[in-house]
């Protein structure tokens, strides 16, 4: 019976140590996620160089993607700004990023860029 019980504690830590792993992995992988995946870097090099000062404004008019507007909410988070985050994005009558009307996202971003 001990033998049986001991068996059982192990394979009980072991789960858990199993489990641990498998948190830890996961967070560190949504972590680094961002930083993995950078869309501004997959754009080709030529097209910051040919774009003048004068043309960026013509740059906020286009349409933002989610997966724009997401990285540079997280970056402008992680540089201290999370509380302002979050309420740019109630302002805009929305709980969390998702939720936020595509119509919305280049006016989000613009606000996000000036705090």
């Amino acid at each position: 019976m001990d033998k049986g019980m001991n068996l059982i504690n192990a394979m009980n830590a072991l789960t858990l140590a199993v489990a641990a792993l498998t948190d830890k992995v996961t967070t560190e992988y949504l972590k680094s996620f961002e930083t993995i995946y950078d869309p501004e870097k997959d754009e080709p090099q030529e097209k910051p160089k040919k774009e003048t000062k004068k043309e960026q404004p013509k740059q906020d008019e286009k349409a933002v993607s989610f997966v724009e507007l997401r990285s540079r909410l997280a970056e402008i988070s992680r540089n201290g700004h999370t509380s302002e985050i979050k309420e740019l994005i109630a302002k805009h009558g929305a709980e969390k990023l998702s939720d936020v009307a595509e119509a919305d996202y280049a006016a989000l971003l613009a606000e996000a860029e000036a705090l």
